[in-house]
Order: structure tokens, then C-alpha cells, then sequence
């Protein structure tokens, strides 16, 4: 038996030795009738509240406590974790980045599982795909690709080098400027291959805006680490180099979200 089917069987038998103490000698309803059990449900856990509190302990904390246990096994036992690259096979084989995930449809049986929707951002789409794992599928890496700051090597560290190059292209002096618009070119034809999204989308949608994200991923560990947060701290002031022989800096990690389109 897996982890995850310990942790179940071990609540089935909580609630039903809870069901026979409270009604004994009746036929149990649990696993037939969902509103039953939900109800059942709910009055152990406001039994285990007024225990709580006649032996003056933290109800609410012990109960934040295994709510955060439990988010932290879900993930644990999911098949794909923020941060990792899926292709999305139901949207012509496009490629994004896992950002999150969220349970989806009505209620589920006592003894079934909720259906869980992975978030998945895609380079040049304005909108966050949710889509179940049995419509993922582990995306080719990122082709790595090469700029003044390092070699980068995750599609949402690319798509954020991007913005911030066009950003500070003009204002940069020459011949930086050639520099930084050689960078931006070889990102974006990186995405287009990666992603699926045609250079031209990518460059419409990835133009600078007034602030408002699109998403702010909520766990960026596998792909921030290659270029300081500051883009302006490594211009070079000189003409253009050999790019062979950067080696990115290493900056913090960065910071999770969640919003389905």
C-alpha cells in the first residue's frame, strides 16, 4: 500500500469507529450516501474542537497544522511540480511551464479523489492554461541559449529576460545596444521553437506594458538562478564578446500563485 492509501485507510477507520460509537447497532451509511458521510465528517471534527478545548489545547492551530501537512503530501504525490515543463497535449503540442494547480468539479464520493488541473503558463499567452495530467506530457528541455548575462536555460527565465531587455534596449547606450538586441533576437527565436508560439505572437505579446503580471509564478527555484535580478548590474559599457565564455552570476531564488484561465 502506497503512502497516500495509509494515510485514507487509517481515516476510514477514524470514521468508522466514529460512526458505530455514535450510532451503534445501525447499518453504516458511509460510502453510500455523500451527504451523510460529509455530515458525519463534520461532526467529528466539532467533537474534536470541544476536545480540544476541555484539555486547552489550540484547535485552530493543530487544525491549520494538517491542513498544511496535507498541502504539503498532495504536492509531494503529484506527477508534476511547479517548475516543471509540460507540453500540453491538447493545444497543439504548445509547451509552458507548471505554476501551480487547483481541485476541480462538484464535490467527489467519500471514497473518491477530486480531480486536480495542473496551471501552466506558455510563452505569448495572456491567459493560464489548466489542464488535468492525463493531458500533459514532459516537455523537450529548453534549448539552451546563450546572452551577455549567461546561458539561459528555462523557458520563464527566457520570457522574463526578454521584457526586461526590450525594456532597457533603448535607453542602452552603443554598442551595448547591438549586444542586447543580438540577446533578444536569440531569445525569442528559442521560445517560438520551444513554446510552439510563433515569433511574431511572442513579440506582440511580450512588449512592455504598465505593470499588471500576467502570473507571478509561485516557485521559480528551476529557472531564476542563471541571471541577476537586475539586468542593468552586468551591461557591458564595451563593444560585443565572445558569449562562449559568460558565465551567469548566481542571484537568490525567487519566489508561488494561483489562477486558472
Amino acid at each position: 500500500m502506497t503512502h497516500a492509501g495509509r494515510r485514507l485507510d487509517r481515516a476510514a477507520h477514524a470514521l468508522t469507529a466514529y460512526e458505530n460509537h455514535a450510532f451503534p447497532g445501525r447499518p453504516s451509511l458511509l460510502h453510500h450516501d455523500g451527504l451523510y458521510t460529509q455530515a458525519l465528517l463534520a461532526a467529528l471534527v466539532c467533537d474534536l474542537e470541544h476536545y480540544a478545548h476541555h484539555h486547552g489545547l489550540d484547535f485552530a492551530s493543530a487544525l491549520s497544522t494538517g491542513r498544511a501537512l496535507n498541502a504539503a503530501e498532495v504536492a509531494e504525490d503529484a506527477p508534476y511540480k511547479v517548475g516543471d515543463q509540460v507540453r500540453l497535449t491538447r493545444h497543439d503540442d504548445r509547451c509552458g511551464t507548471v505554476i501551480g494547480w487547483q481541485t476541480t468539479g462538484p464535490d467527489p464520493a467519500p471514497d473518491t479523489a477530486p480531480d486536480t488541473a495542473f496551471l501552466v503558463a506558455v510563452p505569448g499567452i495572456p491567459f493560464i492554461y489548466a489542464e488535468p495530467a492525463a493531458h500533459l506530457a514532459p516537455a523537450p528541455a529548453f534549448p539552451p541559449t546563450q546572452t551577455v548575462l549567461g546561458t539561459v536555460h528555462h523557458a520563464d527565465q527566457a520570457e522574463h529576460l526578454y521584457t526586461t531587455i526590450t525594456t532597457r534596449l533603448p535607453d542602452a547606450p552603443e554598442p551595448t545596444q547591438r549586444t542586447l538586441e543580438h540577446d533578444r533576437r536569440r531569445l525569442l527565436a528559442a521560445l517560438s521553437t520551444w513554446s510552439g508560439i510563433t515569433e511574431t505572437r511572442l513579440h506582440d505579446e511580450l512588449a512592455p506594458r504598465p505593470p499588471a503580471n500576467r502570473h507571478q509564478p509561485s516557485d521559480t527555484r528551476a529557472a531564476a538562478a542563471d541571471f541577476p535580478a537586475d539586468i542593468s548590474q552586468s551591461l557591458p559599457t564595451a563593444g560585443p564578446h565572445d558569449h562562449g565564455h559568460d558565465q551567469p552570476p548566481s542571484s537568490p531564488g525567487r519566489s508561488h500563485p494561483t489562477s486558472a484561465a
